[in-house]
């Protein structure tokens, strides 16, 4: 058995909470920078995610502090909590950049970040609920998409600096849109931090 109590957290099942909760975040996040209403219109729905995550980060936190048995290492169930829910405070970032920066629109570059954001947060769900199950080695197909899926959001922002200052317009607009592409970068970088805790567990328990 991996718990003591029947109270005892079920820290699994609290991680796949929050990557099925930063999954859809991901998701309305495409749906912002892909529909016609200006972007900063999603930012409640998103911050209320936001709060959910949080709130499921303190659960797992609060929950350690109080067992003796865990199903992993103690720091490799922080450290989960903590990249996914970098990954959901990077997609709620972006959408508030929308919001106090005044951009009204997004454009090619944001639209194929938010397809890479959801198909790592898709990735990453995928292999907590095999961890869950002990199906170690199967981990390893989805942290090696999360690490090529992080290289596309490299290039993506590489790709959309250059264009800005190969074909530069207002430079307060430029400035603007190179801080989403930066900020959209890192919660690509928070989400291939999950799939490097994650090979890491691989390797110690398979």
């Amino acid at each position: 058995m991996l718990f003591t109590k029947k109270n005892d957290t079920d820290f699994l099942l609290l991680l796949i909470k929050a990557s099925e909760n930063t999954l859809q975040a991901a998701q309305i996040f495409r749906n912002a920078v892909m529909g016609d209403e200006p972007p900063a219109s999603y930012y409640p729905q998103l911050k209320e995610l936001e709060s959910q995550g949080d709130e499921i980060t303190h659960q797992i936190f609060k929950g350690l502090n109080k067992v003796f048995i865990t199903p992993l290492d103690r720091e490799d169930i922080m450290e989960l909590a903590s990249k996914v829910d970098d990954v959901m405070d990077g997609i709620e970032a972006t959408i508030a950049r929308f919001d106090y920066m005044k951009i009204t629109k997004s454009d090619k570059y944001m639209k194929d970040f938010s397809a890479v954001l959801v198909s790592c947060c898709q990735h990453i769900l995928d292999a907590f609920k095999l961890l869950s199950k002990k199906k170690y080695m199967q981990i390893t197909e989805h942290t090696v998409q999360i690490n090529s899926l992080e290289n596309e959001g490299d290039r993506l922002m590489r790709e959309g600096i250059r264009e800005i200052f190969h074909n530069p317009t207002d430079p307060y607009h430029d400035f603007k849109l190179k801080e989403m592409y930066e900020r959209l970068e890192q919660a690509t970088d928070a989400c291939e931090d999950v799939a490097n805790i994650l090979e890491s567990v691989v390797l110690r328990y398979s």
